[in-house]
């Protein structure tokens, strides 16, 4: 469980609260069909979602790696129309001060606050080297209703 605001005691409590925020469907995104840790051949994203407009949205969580999560977003733009870093508030709050990083591989990075999604560099809308494989993600992502498929 969390002990303060922004610190996790591990990585999954950080993934298991921003799939809470996107099942509210109060997201940046709207409402979203979701599913965790897509594996393809380069690599494992580590939450997959689709949104109303069928874009498939990639997330790499890290607590304080953040330039390895930055590096595997950008790997994840094979398959994903969008692809985000999500840290802990105090981790991004430092990644943020390298938002043109973010911006030069057209990546973006998200954190959670109070429960919700915030968005600190948005992504930008590419589509996929692998169109393939990004309409697979979207074919095995959930059942619309903010729940999870087993991916």
């Amino acid at each position: 469980m969390k002990t303060m605001p922004g610190h996790y005691p591990s990585e999954d409590f950080l993934v298991q609260e921003f799939c809470s925020a996107l099942a509210s469907n109060e997201t940046p995104w709207g409402k979203v069909r979701l599913f965790r840790e897509f594996n393809y051949h380069r690599g494992q994203a580590d939450v997959v979602v689709v949104d109303q407009n069928n874009s498939v949205l990639a997330f790499e969580f890290k607590l304080r790696k953040w330039v390895h999560a930055m590096h595997q977003a950008y790997r994840n733009t094979c398959f994903a129309h969008h692809s985000y870093v999500v840290l802990p508030e105090p981790t991004a709050k430092l990644a943020h001060r390298y938002f043109r990083e973010f911006e030069r591989r057209s990546i973006g990075l998200c954190s959670i606050k109070e429960g919700s999604v915030v968005i600190l560099v948005p992504a930008v809308y590419q589509e996929p080297i692998q169109l393939w494989l990004s309409n697979f993600a979207a074919s095995k992502s959930g059942d619309g209703n903010g729940n999870e498929s087993s991916g």
